[in-house]
Parts: C-alpha cells; structure tokens; sequence
C-alpha cells in the first residue's frame, strides 16, 4: 500500500496493464507515475482542464464526521435508524475483521446475483487486493456472517468502496437480520471512522447525474442519501499512456456499461 497523509494509491495489473487510481490526490502532474498505462486521479476538487488529462465529474453524498455524533444521528432518516437499532436488538455484532476470504466468496456470489458485469475484471477487487488496500467491517449473527462493507482511507477520508451480503432467502426474520445489518455496518463505520480522527465519510458514489430535491431516486441512491449526508461533486481525471491503450479502455468501459 502507498500512503501519504492525504493520499491513497491502489495498483492493478490486467495481463501486461498496469492501473493506477490515486485517491484524495492532490493535483495531477504530467511527469507522475509515467510507467503506468491508465492514472486516474478522483478527488473533491475541481481543478479545471489539464492538458494531458481527461476529466469525469460525478456526484457523490459525504457526511462530515467534524460533527457531534449525535448531529449525525439526527440527520439520519428514520427508517435508517429503525434498521440500524433493530439490528442492536438482534444481537447482529459489527467487527472488523481479516476474514477476507469469506467476504470474498460472498462478494463474488453477490455480483453474480446482481448481474454485476465486468467482462475483463478490471472493476471487480480480487482477494489480494482486498486484503492489501481495504479496511473490512463484517456483520455477523448467531455466528454466521451476514455481509460486510469494505472502505479505502487515508489520515483525512474514508471511502466505501464496496459491500456484499448473503442471498435473501424464504425465511422473512433473515432477511430482515441482512438488511438491518447493511445499515448498521454504517454506522458502525461511522463511528469508527470518526474516532480515527477522520474528516470525511464518502458512501462511494450516486448513480444519477443530477439530483433534484424531491426528485424520484433509484433505490441506491436513496439508500446512500438517507445517512444524512451532504449531496457534493468529484472529479476523476484520468491519463492514458497512449492513444491505443485510451481505446482500449474507453471500449471495454462501454461494453461493461452496456451488459
């Protein structure tokens, strides 16, 4: 793992490329990481255009963990907070934990239910990078792990970066155990991440473009909205070794967003 205090560097290899993605980076520079075929920077910042550089904004939603914890609380939306202490009250137990292989294993059967589609494995994390990269929370009950959440963070920004859980199934008291926990893990994370001394809590990203107040939300984003948090923009600015491996890249980014 590479760290600065404000800075997060993960690298992934496909075949003979080489990826990097710098995380609450600061500015991009033309001269860094020069051996690498895709640099993406993604930061709350924007910095206009950088020649050498394409840029994406997105929206994500961040809550401010400089808050007292019973202000953050208290932006929650109520349904939140009856999932997060009806999971309390369950006795569902929220740990982090180095038991990545079987979140692993979960994380895998997830997308595999969710259509997740990834034809060249680029966006889906393996175990080792797991391991290497990620901070991971586990939800268990009676025992048997019912999901996890997994974030990246440096000294000043976490950033959830992925979850998965187990499979809904007949039983309507499990099922309920699973949701509730995917909610509590948050909090859980939260509280965590705020005592760590950390500023910012990112949910990784809305799906829409825009948001209206009031605005019909896929349910992703409705879920990730009713933590409280502030609605914001970022930016990932991204440099490709050459014009072919841009090709490359921008084509299988469209025949993953196509399946």
């Amino acid at each position: 793992m590479k760290w600065s205090c404000n800075m997060l560097i993960t690298e992934r290899k496909f075949g003979i490329f080489k990826f990097l993605n710098l995380y609450f980076s600061e500015k991009p520079s033309n001269t860094d990481f020069l051996n690498y075929d895709v640099v993406t920077y993604h930061t709350s910042k924007n910095w206009g255009h950088i020649n050498g550089f394409d840029r994406k904004e997105c929206l994500t939603t961040t809550i401010d963990l400089n808050q007292d914890l019973e202000v953050i609380w208290r932006k929650i939306k109520r349904l939140r907070k009856r999932h997060i202490l009806r999971a309390e009250m369950s006795d569902t137990k929220i740990t982090i934990s180095t038991n990545y292989k079987e979140f692993h294993q979960i994380y895998e059967k997830f997308l595999r239910e969710k259509n997740f589609a990834d034809p060249f494995g680029l966006v889906i994390f393996s175990l080792n990078f797991m391991q290497q990269y990620g901070v991971l929370f586990i939800a268990e009950n009676q025992g048997e792990v019912l999901g996890g959440n997994l974030y990246f963070h440096d000294d000043h920004n976490t950033l959830f970066a992925c979850t998965a859980y187990q499979t809904m199934g007949n039983s309507i008291e499990k099922n309920k155990r699973i949701s509730d926990a995917n909610s509590y893990i948050h909090w859980e994370a939260i509280q965590y991440f705020k005592n760590l001394g950390i500023n910012n809590y990112d949910l990784g990203g809305l799906g829409c473009k825009e948001i209206i107040i009031n605005q019909q939300m896929n349910g992703l984003d409705y879920y990730k909205l009713s933590f409280g948090g502030d609605i914001v923009s970022q930016y990932q600015y991204t440099k490709f070794s050459s014009g072919f491996n841009k090709f490359l890249f921008l084509s299988w980014n469209f025949l993953r967003t196509r399946n």
